[in-house]
């Protein structure tokens, strides 16, 4: 993997855990590791084990393959600029609410 693709999974990893409203001493304790880890992880000069990544993903309910690859699971959601997907992936569920209401705003106008 080259040193963007670490970026990008560890910008990943780093708007998950804010959407979570979690520290990084708080992801540190559910992943067991230290909040050091976690910040060198999320500024892309280290990585999570397996282990650590398969913790997140069940913890978070985000797919490995986006997390990974930035991948979306869905030919519909792959058309959507990647702020969306973002929140799509995240579980803030206050965002998510928000986009929601959004969108059916979007959609009345346009009915």
């Amino acid at each position: 993997m080259t040193e963007t693709e670490y970026s990008k999974i560890g910008t990943r990893i780093a708007i998950i855990r804010r959407s979570n409203n979690l520290t990084q001493e708080q992801l540190a304790e559910i992943l067991n590791v230290t909040p050091k880890h976690i910040s060198h992880v999320e500024n892309s000069t280290s990585s999570f084990s397996l282990k650590q990544l398969i913790r997140f993903c069940e913890t978070f309910h985000c797919s490995f393959d986006y997390l990974i690859f930035g991948n979306k699971d869905n030919p519909a959601l792959s058309k959507l600029p990647d702020g969306i997907v973002d929140i799509l992936n995240n579980n803030d569920e206050n965002t998510l609410a928000l986009l929601t209401k959004y969108l059916e705003l979007f959609i009345e106008l346009n009915s």
